[in-house]
């Protein structure tokens, strides 16, 4: 097939395939940029937890365990943990954004234009309730930010969720205008895909912050070393 016959963007009147290609390689390198801030967040809170200096990991006053935090919110003030499962459901509320917006880039490369309209719609919509529950579950938290290396390697982690939720809503925006105009389409779908893809590496971020905080709660080091003179307050 000649240059001349392959589908144009209706924006810069190149090939969708030459468009398609520089597109992908911005989409890969967004992508290494953001592995990169996400896997140094979970070796700092690896190594917060691994290492308990001074036992400062907990907040002082720790009355509670993981499994504790399982069934109810803490009312303690002096509680050190969040509920676990707030985590999970925020992870899951992402996957089905996730899948929302696969359906409306499956829809695009078939045709179905409706289909596209109402996946990336929905698709966004989700990531504006994702958003929103991180935020009530961050407000809710039974520490703050100076409670510890605990409290804030787990803000720090949500903080990192909150960022990648406006992206996912800006560029959920984006698709979804261009949807409606037409200007994604069965011949010009890269954009769709590029959000997808983008929006499946979001999912594993997530993931790795709801195992993180599951999984690794009451640091194994009960006899930590004492550097200087560095103390709860």
């Amino acid at each position: 097939m000649s240059t001349s016959t392959l589908p144009v963007s209706p924006t810069t009147g190149e090939p969708i395939t030459t468009i398609a290609r520089r597109g992908r390689v911005g989409l890969w390198f967004m992508i290494v940029a953001d592995v990169s801030g996400t896997i140094a967040l979970v070796i700092s809170y690896s190594y917060l937890w691994s290492l308990n200096v001074n036992g400062g990991w907990a907040p002082p006053g720790s009355t509670l365990t993981a499994d504790q935090t399982n069934s109810t919110i803490p009312s303690d003030p002096k509680a050190s943990f969040a509920v676990e499962w707030p985590f999970w459901a925020i992870f899951l509320v992402v996957v089905v954004a996730t899948v929302l917006m696969w359906f409306g880039y499956r829809s695009a490369r078939s045709g179905n234009h409706a289909g596209l309209v109402v996946g990336t719609g929905l698709s966004l919509v989700v990531s504006v309730a994702a958003l929103v529950f991180q935020w009530i579950q961050m407000s809710t938290f039974p520490f703050g930010a100076g409670d510890g290396a605990y409290a804030s390697a787990v803000l720090l982690l949500c903080a990192s969720n909150i960022f990648h939720l406006f992206l996912l809503i800006f560029i959920g925006m984006g698709i979804f205008a261009r949807a409606r105009k037409g200007l994604i389409n069965k011949s010009n779908w890269y954009q769709a895909q590029a959000a997808s893809y983008y929006m499946t590496w979001v999912c594993i971020a997530f993931l790795l912050g709801a195992i993180l905080t599951t999984f690794m709660v009451d640091s194994p080091n009960v006899d930590p070393a004492i550097f200087g003179t560095f103390k709860q307050q």
